[in-house]
């Protein structure tokens, strides 16, 4: 089983090669002339920053959190679907904001605004 750690990197390649997509491709559709960025990541020696990692999680249609924290090329791993398991887990394994370390307290607060804001939605 791979460290978790290294998910991002292993799961980048495998969907920029599940939608047939050169690095090149992908590094133009973030915005980027070249793809040394996009093969340096797929290598685990760099991972992007949030807005980054944002805009790749929309481009394969995945949430920020399958990206991060699962095994994508295991299709015995189900997904989920309620967002809320998405972001209690994106908000877990958050260790910094801004170079800043985050505490429990941190932690929580982010849940209640992150709560208080989707149920102010009311979809």
């Amino acid at each position: 089983m791979e460290n978790q750690n290294n998910y991002f990197a292993s799961n980048l390649k495998f969907l920029r090669q599940k939608y047939q997509m050169e690095q090149i491709d992908l590094a133009n559709k973030l915005g980027r002339k070249s793809s040394s960025s996009v093969s340096e990541w797929e290598r685990g020696k760099y991972t992007p920053k949030a807005g980054v990692l944002n805009d790749i999680s929309r481009i394969f249609n995945v949430s920020l959190s399958e990206l991060m924290t699962k095994d994508l090329s295991d299709t015995s791993s189900p997904r989920t679907d309620n967002p809320a398991d998405d972001i209690d887990k994106i908000i877990d394994h958050a260790m910094f904001f801004d170079g800043k370390p985050l505490t429990d307290d941190d932690r929580r607060a982010l849940r209640g605004i992150i709560s208080g804001y989707m149920n102010s939605k009311g979809d």
